[in-house]
C-alpha cells in the first residue's frame, strides 16, 4: 500500500480533489439558489391583467404584465402548465379565454433585480400553487443538496488520498521516481465513476424506472455502485492510455502516433476509450428509449 502511495503523483490527484470540491459549491450553490423562502416572506400585489405574451409554448413559459395603480409590473412565469399557448396566438385557462383587465393576484419574491413567481390567481382560478412550486422546488433543491454530498465526499477521499501520498513520498528513505501514468489513468477512470454514480444517485425516479427498485432482494441503490464499477472497468486501460496521449501532448506539443511501439499502445488504448464510451452512451439511448425515458 505504500509503495502504491509513493508512486502517485500528490499534487494531481490533490487536484482533482479539489476539482470535485469545486463541484461540491457549485451543486451546493444551486440548491441554495433554488430554495423557495416560506410563505409569510412572500410579497403579494393585486391588480388587472394588462399585457400576456408567451416566451416559450413548450415549456409553458409566459410574461404577464399586471396594471396595479400608476406603474405597470411585469413577472415571467414557468412552468405554469395551466395556461395554454394556441397556434393562433390566444391563450385559455382551463379551456377559457383570457383578456385583458381580468383580476390578477401575484405572489412572488425578489432574486436579484428579478421576481420570482410562486403564486398567481388569473379571475377566480389558480394558475401557480404556491405548494406545488415550494414541493418542485424542494424536490430540486434535495437531488442538488445529495449532488454536492457525492462530490464533496468523493473530493475530500481524493484531497486525504493525496496528502497520503505526499507523506508517505516524504517518509520513505528510498526516493521513488512518481509515475504518472499511475495517476492520471486512475484518476481518469475515478471521475467518470464518481460523476456517473452521483448523478444516479441523485436520480432516484429515472434509476427506479430504468432499473427497477431492487436486485437479488436489496435496494438498488446498494447494487449500483459495484455494478457500475464492473460496467466501467473496460475502461480502465482506455483511461490509462488516454492520460498518457495528454501527457504526451503537452510534453511534446503533439499527439500523432510514431513507429515507437509503446507509442502505438498508447494510441490503441485511447482508441478503446472512446470506442467503449461510445459503445456504452449507444446501449444507454437504445435502452432509455424501448423504455420511454
Amino acid at each position: 500500500m505504500i509503495g502504491l502511495l509513493e508512486r502517485l503523483q500528490p499534487r494531481a490527484v490533490a487536484i482533482f480533489g479539489f476539482c470535485f470540491l469545486t463541484l461540491a459549491g457549485m451543486a451546493g450553490l444551486v440548491a441554495w439558489l433554488d430554495t423557495v423562502p416560506p410563505a409569510d416572506q412572500l410579497l403579494h400585489m393585486t391588480g388587472q391583467l394588462s399585457n400576456l405574451t408567451v416566451r416559450d409554448a413548450k415549456t409553458s413559459a409566459f410574461t404577464i404584465t399586471l396594471e396595479s395603480g400608476n406603474a405597470p409590473s411585469t413577472f415571467d412565469l414557468d412552468n405554469a402548465r395551466a395556461l395554454v399557448a394556441h397556434p393562433s396566438g390566444t391563450v385559455t385557462l382551463d379551456g377559457e379565454g383570457v383578456f385583458q383587465g381580468m383580476p390578477l393576484a401575484v405572489d412572488y419574491y425578489a432574486f436579484g433585480r428579478a421576481r420570482k413567481v410562486v403564486a398567481l390567481t388569473l379571475g377566480a382560478k389558480k394558475v401557480l400553487s404556491y405548494a406545488d412550486v415550494a414541493s418542485e422546488a424542494a424536490e430540486k433543491v434535495g437531488r442538488n443538496q445529495n449532488s454536492a454530498i457525492g462530490f464533496g465526499i468523493f473530493g475530500a477521499l481524493l484531497v486525504l488520498l493525496g496528502g497520503l501520498a505526499q507523506a508517505a513520498r516524504s517518509r520513505s528513505r528510498n526516493a521513488v521516481t512518481s509515475d504518472p501514468d499511475a495517476t492520471i489513468g486512475p484518476l481518469i477512470w475515478l471521475a467518470f465513476y464518481g460523476v456517473l454514480l452521483v448523478v444516479m444517485l441523485t436520480e432516484p425516479a429515472i434509476l427506479h424506472r430504468a432499473f427497477g427498485t431492487e436486485a437479488f432482494h436489496v435496494p438498488i441503490e446498494y447494487v449500483l455502485a459495484p455494478t457500475l464499477a464492473l460496467v466501467l472497468l473496460p475502461l480502465w486501460p482506455g483511461c490509462a492510455g488516454l492520460g498518457s496521449l495528454m501527457r504526451y501532448a503537452m510534453h511534446d506539443g503533439s499527439a500523432q502516433a510514431s513507429s515507437n511501439p509503446a507509442e502505438r499502445n498508447m494510441m490503441l488504448r485511447t482508441l478503446w476509450f472512446f470506442a467503449y464510451l461510445g459503445l456504452l452512451f449507444a446501449a444507454w439511448i437504445f435502452y432509455a428509449a424501448e423504455l420511454g425515458i
